[in-house]
């Protein structure tokens, strides 16, 4: 809402001087018997943005809301899990599904936490939007003040020039009402961006306790397979290279046996880590059965991939002379299903044992 900015001039007729009230918004003279008027339709106009702005916050308090139900579905889904796992006491079957609970419960949080985002920056456009209004208010206020004073200039009647004040003094309050809104709206803007990147790292968390194998630190089956699956994709369509090892920990069930599962539980550890140690970063280990890994290396060939593995055979060895690893390699082939390279990687692994070669 403009001030009035007062224009002395004097009267042609008489040469008296006057106030002419002008709007610092539109430039408009204001006559005095016009500005109840114009500040009337201002009055208006505040109050449809008023109306706007509880619309919208009506709006993310909707969201607000469905974003706490999800939060809730989600933390059900996780205990559910949880006491699955509990209950299986080791159960493959129990653990997998308890593992797809945790994925789709983390995919939950996900949406909740872009939801919280969104609501955020909302929040965030509707405080500035209360800024601008108080400070139109403010300028009301301001420009009823003049006003005011021009009332009592022209010795209009007390009642009139009160009104005018009070009503200053009411679009005073409306603003300040805007600006403590404004800030509580920020401060919870504030809060859900906070809330929504605690909810991303939950998510990350869990999402790497459902896709990660606890002993090697290699994917689990299923969504190991699927990342393989997305590398022998890419390898077809870009027409590059990808090799699959499958490597058979040897004799992991007569350590089990000899020296209980400890020991061979010690094994996988250690197959795990030397196993990140001498791949890259992006090559994609899978904890494919008890005692059998694949790892998915694209852009590498077989003498490349063969020294790797040796190297890693090599340091089992020297852990504990027990400790031995059998290797297949296969290459993808254009026509190759994901069903195709595992059986041709599992032959080559075969050939290489009967052969008591590695």
């Amino acid at each position: 809402m403009g001030a009035v900015m007062e224009e002395v001039v004097k009267c042609p007729a008489c040469g008296e001087a006057t106030a002419i009230p002008r709007c610092a918004s539109c430039g408009a003279e204001l006559r005095i018997d016009e500005t109840d008027d114009h500040f009337a339709e201002r009055d208006q106009a505040a109050s449809d943005r008023d109306q706007t702005a509880s619309d919208q916050d009506q709006t993310w308090s909707d969201h607000d809301q469905t974003a706490s139900e999800r939060d809730q579905r989600s933390a059900d889904e996780d205990q559910q899990a949880a006491d699955d796992d509990l209950a299986a006491g080791g159960d493959t079957t129990i653990h997998h599904r308890s593992a797809l609970a945790r994925a789709r419960s983390g995919r939950d949080r996900d949406a909740v936490s872009d939801l919280r985002d969104e609501s955020a920056d909302e929040r965030t456009q509707t405080a500035a939007d209360r800024d601008r209004a108080a400070e139109r208010r403010d300028r009301g206020a301001r420009g009823r003040d003049a006003l005011a004073r021009l009332h009592d200039l022209d010795d209009d009647a007390d009642a009139s020039r009160e009104d005018i004040l009070l009503r200053a003094e009411r679009d005073r309050a409306r603003a300040a009402a805007d600006r403590a809104k404004a800030a509580d709206d920020r401060a919870r803007a504030g809060h859900d961006r906070q809330h929504a990147a605690r909810e991303r790292a939950e998510s990350a968390d869990n999402l790497k306790l459902a896709t990660t194998d606890e002993l090697t630190g290699a994917w689990t089956r299923k969504f190991g397979l699927e990342e393989v699956s997305r590398e022998l994709e890419r390898a077809h369509r870009t027409g590059a290279t990808l090799l699959l090892g499958f490597v058979d920990v040897d004799g992991l069930k007569t350590i089990n046996d000899a020296n209980g599962h400890l020991a061979g539980d010690a094994l996988l550890r250690l197959l795990g880590e030397l196993l990140r140690a001498n791949v890259r970063p992006y090559d994609v280990i899978v904890r494919f059965g008890g005692d059998e890994l694949l790892c998915a290396m694209p852009n590498l060939n077989a003498h490349e991939a063969r020294a790797r593995f040796e190297k890693i055979a090599a340091g089992l060895a020297a852990v504990d002379a027990e400790y031995s690893i059998t290797f297949g390699l296969a290459e993808a082939e254009p026509s190759d299903s994901l069903e195709d390279l595992i059986a041709r990687a599992d032959a080559d692994l075969i050939d290489v044992r009967q052969s008591g070669t590695s």
